[in-house]
């Protein structure tokens, strides 16, 4: 990206959603901060529909939410701590 372009983008009024992220091969790893702080989403990425297939995942992964839409990008940053403590409870990951 140009600094041109990275300019134009940062002038554009957005809702921020922090995080860091990771490499931990063949997991990228992000850490947010702010209201979603304490969440850990891991991300696995392969080049092989074999590779994906035998991946364990390690024991340190609690919850499987692939394919729960409350977990994606898009969501998160309208997400609320009230709401997000709401999810993982469901996932019998905090008392609720």
């Amino acid at each position: 990206m140009s600094p041109t372009e990275y300019d134009l983008l940062t002038s554009l009024p957005a809702t921020v959603l922090s995080k860091t992220r990771f490499s931990v091969p063949p997991l990228g790893v992000d850490v947010f901060d702010g209201p979603l702080q304490g969440l850990v989403l891991a991300e696995a990425e392969f080049t092989t529909d074999e590779e994906a297939q035998s991946f364990v995942p390690p024991p340190e992964c609690v919850a499987e939410v692939t394919n729960d839409v409350r977990f994606t990008g898009g969501r998160l940053v309208e997400t609320s701590r009230q709401d997000l403590l709401g999810w993982l409870a469901e996932y019998g990951l905090y008392p609720g």
